[in-house]
């Protein structure tokens, strides 16, 4: 099988899976779209178009269709049988004001029912001429004007138009110098640009001046792309023709283009330029809003980091409050982490026991009771002041754990929660609440409150940790133990010459007890000097370190939970945004690929500006529906 397959079928077949593949992505992207007015919108845009933007593949081999729109007495009809080289479509003054109905003109071996419109409103001529072997030819009714018979609200001949041009594969769009800026004919064909291919064409070139600048410019105020424009007389075309003549130069290459170029070796590309047309069109369609709808989500989300701010400094005030009325807890947890660290030594002993001093008075105490009543007086008080100071250590730490306690009242959260509410409206987001209450709820300020307040708390631990480490290490307590032991030291080795010397060979008298006990007490005296000088070098900055620590805090992702619904929501936006921009590169990639026509003087429609809805193929005339609700295959 894969033998039979040419290079130039693989490349086909590579390119439709490209199609194929853009069609799955932009699905999924709009049946994954959060809930957000913009990708509503967007989703209901797709699901509209789905039909027209799939690509049959049989559709690419059909005959192309070529409809002709234009106001009333443009010499469309004209242009139409001059084509044709006989009159089929009923033309001139004698038949004005209107084409009544769609005058068809196919091959007789082409079934033009996949327009899907009742009978009286085709008028169908199976011609065997060379140009309809491979083209259909649709002679389309005025927009401009409306038949008499229908009545004053009769809407006949735009329902015929409409359900007409969803078809066609190239639009024919005739003008005069004269007739040219008619505002109902130029919506008609902003409406039906999206997806086809455009021939501008002026006609009655023998008698009207040329004024084809002029019509560039309408036609780019429209919002059309424009590489040429024909010039020709239909007219005089179709005389010449009846006499047997040649028809002019002009006339036969628009004639040439048509049949040869468009119906023939171009084919294939205008009908995947359409369907890439149409992809950009909707997909402008779609970005405008989108693009409009994050400027309102930016503001959301200033406005978000502004309250995020504001209440991150009211908690970092409470939190600094909370610092400095604990000191007394940081400068124990520094005590109790240097003995951790140090261990074993004359100093780390002193310094323990300095850590313990109230608990070695109260035993002492409670030792030295003589009789059951000081027992009792002593054992008291030395419960008494053992729970105190529990209570109080436990108080302090606790206030480091305090739910919703972190400065901010019902008051700042109504305030807050009154703005958010109104840059929401703004922006459309209706982000589901969170079982924790909402955004700037009171449940949810207290959830935050635990985890900050669990987060100071072991980031001040961890800085205890870090400074005892840096600033009394291993060699910090080497040289703190050896200042500490010098007195010490010297005190032994002058009580050593004393007795081996001075009382054992000299026979001077021992050192007394006094001695001793003024030893002990400088001895004691110096080691509080070294454990204060140690000390005050551990506990030096360390009150900045911990502002540091409520800085860092408040300006963490912990506060995000305050408003973690809307941020959530806008975050949603954002990415699906991004999923669109990676859907526009693949068209973008796509289109490089296929390659364009503007070779051929088709001209389109500008996606930087998109007009309203395009419409669709129907399948009745009396009830002209949306373009999700086409039941027939359009043409891509």
């Amino acid at each position: 099988m894969a033998e039979r397959f040419t290079k130039a079928d693989w490349e086909r077949e590579h390119l439709l899976a490209g199609f194929d593949r853009l069609h799955e992505r932009l699905l999924a992207w709009a049946k994954g779209a959060p809930a957000w007015p913009p990708f509503q919108e967007a989703k209901g845009l797709v699901g509209r178009l789905d039909s027209r933007l799939r690509v049959p593949e049989i559709d690419l081999d059909r005959a192309l269709v070529v409809g002709f729109l234009g106001g009333s007495g443009t010499g469309k009809s004209t242009l139409f049988n001059a084509l044709l080289g006989r009159r089929v479509s009923r033309a001139g003054k004698e038949f004005r004001p209107m084409t009544r109905r769609a005058v068809v003109a196919c091959h007789p071996d082409v079934d033009p029912a996949f327009l899907g419109l009742d009978d009286d409103a085709l008028e169908i001529h199976r011609l065997n001429v060379p140009l309809l072997e491979q083209m259909i030819l649709i002679d389309c009714p005025d927009p401009d004007t409306q038949d008499p018979e229908d009545g004053e609200e009769g809407g006949r001949h735009l329902d015929i138009l409409r359900s007409v041009l969803p078809h066609c594969d190239v639009m024919v769009h005739t003008v005069t110098s004269q007739k040219y800026k008619s505002h109902v004919v130029g919506q008609e064909v902003r409406r039906n640009a999206p997806g086809r291919q455009i021939l501008f064409v002026q006609t009655h070139a023998r008698i009207d001046h040329d004024n084809r600048p002029d019509l560039r410019r309408y036609l780019d105020s429209l919002g059309l792309r424009v590489p040429e424009i024909y010039r020709l007389d239909a007219a005089e075309a179709m005389a010449r023709q009846e006499a047997g003549e040649a028809v002019d130069p002009e006339f036969a290459k628009f004639r040439d283009l048509l049949e040869h170029e468009l119906a023939s070796r171009a084919r294939h590309r205008i009908r995947r330029a359409n369907l890439l047309g149409l992809y950009g069109w909707l997909l402008a369609a779609i970005r405008g809003p989108v693009d409009a709808g994050l400027e309102a989500v930016a503001k959301l989300e200033s406005a978000l980091n502004q309250e995020r701010a504001r209440m991150a400094a009211r908690i970092a005030a409470k939190m600094s409050e909370r610092i400095d009325a604990n000191r007394r807890l940081w400068r124990s947890r520094v005590l109790r982490q240097l003995n951790q660290t140090w261990g074993a030594g004359p100093l780390a002993f002193l310094i323990g026991l300095w850590s313990a001093a109230g608990s070695l008075v109260r035993s002492l105490i409670l030792l030295r009771a003589r009789t059951p009543t000081q027992a009792i007086l002593a054992g008291g008080w030395t419960a008494v002041s053992l729970v105190g100071e529990k209570w109080r250590e436990s108080r302090a730490a606790a206030a480091l754990t305090a739910e919703a306690d972190l400065g901010l009242t019902e008051g700042d959260l109504a305030h807050a929660r009154t703005i958010l509410q109104g840059y929401q409206n703004e922006a459309g987001i209706r982000p589901s609440p969170s079982e924790d209450g909402g955004d700037f709820s009171a449940e949810q300020l207290a959830t935050v409150a635990v985890e900050v307040y669990r987060r100071l708390d072991a980031e001040i631990n961890e800085v205890v940790e870090k400074r005892v480490a840096r600033r009394a290490g291993r060699a910090v307590h080497v040289a703190f133990e050896a200042l500490f032991s010098l007195l010490p030291a010297w005190l032994v080795l002058h009580m050593a010459k004393n007795f081996f010397y001075d009382h054992m060979i000299q026979g001077r008298p021992l050192l007394g007890l006094d001695f001793v006990f003024q030893a002990a007490f400088w001895c004691l005296l110096w080691g509080v000097l070294v454990g204060g000088l140690l000390l005050h070098r551990l506990n030096r900055g360390l009150d900045q370190d911990l502002k540091a620590v409520v800085d860092r805090l408040a300006h963490a992702p912990l506060l995000d939970a305050l408003c973690r619904d809307a941020s959530d929501a806008c975050a949603a936006v954002r990415a699906h945004a991004e999923a669109l921009a990676a859907v526009e590169r693949d068209l973008a990639d796509l289109e490089r690929r296929v390659g364009g026509v503007l070779d051929l003087g088709l001209g389109a429609l500008r996606v930087e500006t998109p007009p309203e809805l395009p419409t669709v193929a129907t399948t009745t005339l009396k009830a002209v529906e949306p373009p999700g609700k086409s039941t027939l295959v359009a043409n891509p």
